[in-house]
């Protein structure tokens, strides 16, 4: 079995339903109630060939690990309009893990538009809300940090 196929499962297994940013994803089980603002949590998530998440900022920190697929091409800015652009993979140029400060607008292209897609697992400290959560409209993205352009061509 490839991996589109392994990445298909696993979409179907955990039931990963489309995330308002893009991609799809499924919140992991955790011991605490739903409404528990916990010291941490996670999630499955999946970037679909060529896909982008839409820039977004959220009121904890955040640690992306990838699991399987394509590389996934993640733009972040920071608080003063600086643009640093990584990757999230196992090539040589990329890491298995990033992590994003509280606050942070960040954003991520899938660059391979045939391929696998990317599968990786999101840890929030402390757990994540979507009332700390807020898509970037490109308007504004572009207004802090001009060179973010790129991302949309």
């Amino acid at each position: 079995m490839d991996n589109r196929c392994k990445i298909q499962e696993m979409i179907r297994k955990y039931d990963m339903k489309p995330h308002e940013e893009n991609g799809r994803y499924a919140e992991c089980s955790y011991p605490f109630p739903k409404e528990s603002r916990a010291a941490s949590g996670s999630c499955y998530f999946y970037s679909g060939p060529g896909e982008k998440t839409l820039f977004h900022r959220i009121d904890c920190d955040e640690y992306w690990c990838y699991n399987a697929g394509s590389p996934l091409t993640v733009w972040i800015i920071s608080d003063n309009g600086e643009l640093t652009i990584k990757k999230l993979g196992i090539e040589p140029d990329a890491e298995p893990m990033l992590y994003f400060p509280k606050g942070v607008i960040f954003g991520s292209r899938n660059m391979d538009p045939y391929g696998e897609g990317t599968f990786f697992t999101c840890i929030t400290v402390p757990r994540f809300f979507y009332h700390g959560f807020r898509i970037i409209e490109q308007e504004e993205v572009l207004r802090h940090c001009p060179k973010a352009a790129a991302f949309w061509d």
